[in-house]
């Protein structure tokens, strides 16, 4: 590590941005700055150089407190501290904004909407702030697009769809489209297989089996990893700079060799690691039951499932769960190094504990990365209480 380098934390609660340093040794979290945004943190991206921020925000989703239609994009600078400044105004957008990306060139930022399911592109200006959006011709988009990404090759996009459905009527998806500065155009679609629909049908998000919510990228190999929400599945698919294999090579439970509770569970983030031999993705659950006059979380799994990649084939094998010590799990990054993985736990919660009842609030838990990729807790932190949940959590080494 040199002199200058520091792994910072940035993660949301409501519209504010809290920061922190991190002992990657210790778990130790130092607060450095909160930083407010124009409406609720709903996703960011940070750039190659570490020295911007992308932030998406909304006031219209289900955890705003006070709704109201403001949504925007805002370029950050990432100082030298860590700490967050303006870089241009923000940008008004039509809708809730769900996901935000850079492409590989950083010349344009892609955000992806869930209600309608929508993706638009705005270009970057030279300095770094954002300009105006891109047109792009009529494009269908499946039920709840869910994310956006640009493959490493950098000429293809990829949106998960999680066909969120009360009832389970709409299916997922995933779209693929070709990718040139800035425009998009439709190449494919990965259905779900209607023979793994029957069991999922009237299931609310069942989306027919196949509930695509976020997909990652191996470092070096064409591999495209998928996290299924409802399903609890890992997912491997073959890539290049031609598109994506119509069907995984391998499906993995992310579940595997633990027990649920009666809540509904649903998987949510994942992340490669950094020298591509381990997955990392979290498992969620929040469903409550009265007890008295109070709703009490009913019990299921809130943790980090941890996969090791074969190197020759690239199927994940399931190593470890470890509990996250929060509830709902959203978000979590790890560090350019591999030393860390922050956790990002969203939602505040009464919980059965020691023969009482208890609240759990939203906060971050800090665990140390072995050499062979299990975790080890180092640290937790509760979030203040004031009634906001921790939407996004992530990790930027600056320096390295």
């Amino acid at each position: 590590m040199t002199m200058t380098e520091k792994t910072i934390v940035y993660s949301s609660l409501g519209r504010d941005m809290h920061v922190f340093e991190v002992d990657t040794g210790s778990g130790a979290l130092t607060p450095i700055q909160t930083f407010a945004l124009p409406a609720d943190i709903q996703d960011a991206w940070a750039n190659q150089a570490r020295t911007l921020l992308y932030v998406a925000t909304s006031d219209a989703g289900p955890m705003s407190l006070v709704k109201r239609q403001a949504h925007f994009i805002q370029a950050l600078k990432i100082l030298p501290s860590g700490e967050l400044a303006p870089h241009g105004e923000p940008m008004p957008l039509g809708n809730r904004p769900l996901s935000i990306t850079l492409d590989g060139a950083e010349r344009h930022a892609l955000l992806a909407y869930s209600t309608p399911s929508n993706v638009t592109v705005h270009a970057i200006r030279p300095d770094g702030s954002v300009g105006d959006e891109v047109a792009q011709q009529p494009i269908q988009f499946g039920s709840t697009v869910h994310q956006v990404r640009v493959t490493p090759a950098g000429n293809i996009v990829v949106t998960p769809e999680c066909g969120h459905h009360p009832t389970g009527e709409a299916a997922g998806a995933i779209g693929i489209y070709s990718y040139a500065a800035g425009r998009m155009a439709p190449l494919a679609r990965i259905e779900a297989d209607p023979a793994r629909a029957a069991p999922w049908l009237g299931k609310k998000i069942g989306a027919h089996g196949f509930a695509a919510r976020h997909v990652d990228f191996h470092p070096t190999r064409p591999w495209m990893y998928l996290c299924v929400e409802r399903q609890g599945e890992l997912h491997l698919y073959d890539c290049d700079d031609k598109g994506i294999a119509p069907r995984p090579r391998a499906i993995k439970s992310t579940l595997e060799g633990v027990t649920p509770g009666p809540s509904i569970q649903m998987a949510a983030s994942i992340h490669v690691h950094p020298n591509g031999r381990f997955i990392y993705i979290t498992n969620r659950a929040r469903d409550t039951e009265p007890v008295g006059d109070r709703q009490v979380f009913m019990g299921g799994v809130n943790d980090v499932a941890v996969f090791e990649i074969d190197p020759d084939t690239g199927v994940p094998s399931l190593i470890q769960h470890i509990d996250t010590q929060g509830n709902f799990p959203r978000t979590f990054g790890i560090d350019a190094r591999g030393k860390v993985l922050v956790v990002g736990n969203q939602d505040h919660m009464l919980v059965r504990a020691d023969g009482g009842i208890r609240k759990v609030l939203p906060g971050l838990a800090v665990f140390a990365i072995g050499g062979d990729g299990k975790l080890t807790l180092l640290n937790r932190m509760d979030h203040p209480d004031n009634g906001q949940v921790c939407f996004w959590t992530s990790v930027v080494t600056l320096g390295a």
